[in-house]
């Protein structure tokens, strides 16, 4: 058909369908006018009448212009066909998916990505050529590409662990540090050994903004409570693990730690201390029988002297050693 007669064709079905509109009465009284000045101008530039039967003959559709548009649309919706995969598309795929890796192997990235593009069209539900793929996507610095590629072999299998290594070394490179870390978590849940993406998470964990570490930390570790027993408390004052919630420190906590007692004659300070003296004294009856105003009592320059020697050793001595960071994003380039 040629495009002149195709032309036609689609300038008779609108008329036709103008046509109908106005017989049927859905078109508003204030827009007949223009609807039959529109239809009086498509048949005029395009040479077709709806009263002309050899145009009639010609250019009439089987189907309405609004049926032909619905099927059209139903039709660029509908899901592709799925490729049947026989034996030899399979055989031709490996052997496509070996020279990708041989030319992996020689730093030939393009090559590589053309051999693994050959092994997909051959098999493309195979998730290892689209992983394959993603490494040499993100040889090339590609990223985008190689994100789409691991993502597209982790929809055809959820399992298949080094397509989430290379998903999180691409996002990563890109500077989605957030889904970084989800895709490296995701591929430990299922390769739990997998020093490189342990070292790769930590990394990507590295370069999340604070609130966000502060997230990570509280919903994968608790916090270990310091030696002797001393644990901060909401509210606490600066310095002094065992804080309770109404500013008193655990004063049992605090004797029972040698550490910080011992610490640069920690003991002689506190018990020679006229605003402990003072607290001892109250404690034991000869005050008025309360507990000494701690507002007042950290205004010492001793006390405050000794809580901050007491929150800096806590720090040297109590807290645990942080994740190592690698020297790289962590990808995992040997491929299948």
């Amino acid at each position: 058909m040629s495009s002149a007669t195709a032309q036609k064709r689609a300038a008779f079905s609108i008329l036709r369908f103008l046509d109908d509109s106005l017989a049927s009465g859905a078109v508003k009284a204030d827009d007949v006018e223009s609807l039959q000045v529109a239809s009086q101008c498509i048949g005029e530039a395009f040479g077709v009448s709806l009263d002309d039967e050899q145009d009639k003959r010609a250019y009439s559709l089987a189907k309405s212009l609004p049926q032909v548009l619905d099927e059209a649309a139903a039709q660029s919706t509908a899901e592709p066909a799925k490729k049947e995969v026989t034996a030899a598309d399979k055989e031709a795929a490996e052997a496509a998916k070996s020279r990708g890796n041989q030319a992996m192997a020689k730093k030939d990235y393009g090559g590589a990505i053309q051999a693994y593009g050959e092994a997909i069209a051959k098999d493309p539900t195979n998730p290892v050529y689209l992983s394959n793929r993603a490494a040499a996507y993100s040889s090339t610095q590609d990223f985008k590409s190689a994100v789409a590629d691991a993502r597209e072999a982790i929809k055809f299998d959820p399992a298949f662990s080094k397509a989430y290594s290379r998903l999180g070394h691409a996002l990563f490179s890109i500077g989605e540090y957030a889904e970084a870390v989800e895709a490296y978590e995701k591929g430990l849940e299922l390769d739990p050994s997998n020093a490189t993406m342990k070292s790769s998470l930590a990394t990507a964990r590295s370069k999340l903004p604070k609130e966000d570490k502060a997230d990570e930390a509280e919903g994968s570790a608790s916090v270990a409570a310091p030696a002797g027993g001393a644990r901060a408390a909401p509210g606490g004052m600066p310095g002094f693990p065992g804080m309770g919630g109404g500013g008193m420190p655990d004063l049992a906590s605090l004797m029972n730690n040698p550490q910080i007692l011992m610490q640069n004659g920690g003991l002689e300070q506190m018990m020679n201390n006229p605003m402990m003296q003072r607290m001892m004294n109250s404690m034991g009856g000869g005050g008025g029988g309360g507990m000494p105003d701690m507002a007042e009592l950290m205004a010492d320059p001793t006390m405050r002297r000794m809580a901050e020697q007491f929150g800096s050793s806590m720090g040297r001595g109590g807290g645990a050693g942080g994740a190592g960071r690698g020297s790289g994003s962590g990808n995992d380039n040997m491929y299948s």
